[in-house]
């Protein structure tokens, strides 16, 4: 990699870093072609990114950002998912993948501007997808503004029946 090449792989992985609002930094050791591919797919579905590259680079990008906590993670074989909007997404796929073959390896996760270990990552995957936390608030709004429409309903219709009563007893 020619000197060219080396600063334009430093200024996509800077793009990246900074558009990123969660970083999961892991080693990829002993995943095979397969595996790595249907990673890669599986976040990329999820609007989140796996990139392979190297630590000399990594740590260039990060260079004067407040993302050098991670420098320190950045030895041996590297990989760094980039969520660029839900958190949860990326981390379910990560944690799933560790849950089931133990790999990828986790390094560091880093969110909202901290670094935080695999048990806050895990509490991140766990929780429920942004669109099930909409539809639930949804509902839960739903019920009250259809319970509210009926109140007035039911006091549009008890001040008709009075008025109707009013008219009939003065008939």
């Amino acid at each position: 990699m020619n000197k060219e090449q080396k600063a334009n792989e430093v200024a996509i992985l800077k793009d990246k870093l900074t558009r990123a609002n969660n970083i999961i930094v892991t080693d990829h050791t002993g995943i095979n072609v397969a595996d790595i591919t249907t990673l890669r797919r599986k976040l990329r579905q999820s609007g989140s990114e796996m990139r392979v590259t190297k630590n000399s680079l990594l740590k260039l990008a990060i260079k004067d950002t407040d993302l050098e906590t991670l420098q320190r993670h950045f030895e041996g074989p590297t990989s760094v998912i980039f969520g660029y909007d839900d958190a949860a997404p990326p981390a379910k796929i990560i944690y799933e993948s560790i849950k089931e073959t133990e790999k990828p390896i986790f390094k560091s996760y880093f969110y909202a501007g901290s670094e935080y270990g695999y048990d806050f990552m895990k509490r991140i995957a766990q929780l429920p997808s942004r669109e099930m936390i909409l539809a639930g608030l949804i509902g839960t709004l739903d019920g009250v503004i259809s319970r509210f429409i009926s109140l007035l309903e039911a006091a549009t219709r008890d001040f008709i029946g009075t008025v109707d009563a009013l008219a009939e007893k003065r008939k």
